[in-house]
């Protein structure tokens, strides 16, 4: 069974109307096994389930010291063999490294994670209300209830960016691509992961500037409080990064992409021109500067 970006023996034809635990709804809290196949060159795989996980036997496979499981996820590589393990709760996410070849049954069926998201952020906060914003690259996040997270309304995501805030609770989304940059009110304090690991948002940019064409050729000014830490996507002829200033232009449907820390504090661009500009989702315009 081929995907975009990785193939997976498929041990059936099972459709997607069969996936069972794939939805958001909670699964019974009963247990189930997931084993992995290797065949040959060793492949790395990350997973996180929704309830208690532990290392298997089942079906032959062997206990490997070196297959980690971190909380809610597991963290491991197999060759030719195979390794398994019993959880509980849903299959929330399932990655691997797309080079390599491996079969994956959950309670010996395809478990078909090719159609599952790659990656689960969790967001856990610790009492006092923490608002928080972010961008996945190559993708978009979609709330998750993994890891006894509650799916709120006023938690928002779009094709630019997902927002939210945390209080006492835990919010999670999962997503394929990867976590391109997260901000979050210092005043706050919240742990954030990825696959159960440390997502080291304090690493990352704080946000994901994004300015789209209207289909008039659109000359920008933009400057930041702290840097522009990457240009991810430019007419590289008209763009001028001298941060934290960029001057630019899109023409058409063209979008320029900048990923900054801090916070915009200058944007202008002709008044008879209308980009729409979002910032880790979040639709600003030059009369906002």
């Amino acid at each position: 069974m081929e995907t975009s970006r990785r193939r997976f023996l498929a041990a059936g034809a099972a459709g997607i109307a069969g996936l069972g635990t794939l939805g958001s709804a909670r699964a019974a809290p009963d247990t189930h096994t997931l084993t992995i196949d290797g065949f040959g060159p060793s492949t790395t795989y990350s997973f996180t389930v929704g309830g208690d996980l532990e290392k298997s036997t089942a079906d032959g496979a062997t206990i490997d010291r070196s297959d980690r499981i971190v909380d809610r996820s597991a963290h491991g590589a197999v060759g030719d063999g195979k390794d398994a393990y019993t959880f509980t709760g849903e299959l929330s996410s399932f990655d691997f490294d797309g080079s390599g070849e491996i079969n994956v049954l959950l309670d010996g069926e395809p478990a078909h994670v090719g159609n599952r998201p790659d990656h689960t952020l969790v967001i856990e906060g610790f009492g006092t209300t923490t608002p928080y914003s972010f961008v996945i690259g190559k993708g978009t996040a979609s709330q998750s209830d993994a890891c006894d997270a509650s799916v709120n309304d006023s938690d928002h995501t779009t094709d630019f960016g997902t927002s939210g805030a945390v209080r006492s609770g835990t919010d999670a989304y999962v997503y394929d691509g990867f976590l391109q940059s997260f901000d979050f009110d210092r005043t706050g304090e919240i742990n954030v992961t990825i696959d159960g690991e440390a997502a080291h948002v304090g690493r990352r940019p704080d946000r994901t500037l994004t300015i789209a064409g209207d289909g008039e050729y659109t000359p920008y000014d933009l400057t930041v409080s702290g840097s522009i830490r990457g240009i991810i996507e430019v007419d590289e002829e008209q763009a001028i990064v001298d941060s934290p200033t960029v001057s630019g232009a899109v023409s058409g449907d063209g979008r320029d992409t900048y990923t900054y820390d801090g916070d915009l504090t200058e944007l202008t661009y002709p008044d008879d021109c209308s980009p729409e500009i979002h910032s880790n989702g979040e639709i600003v315009t030059s009369t906002d500067y």
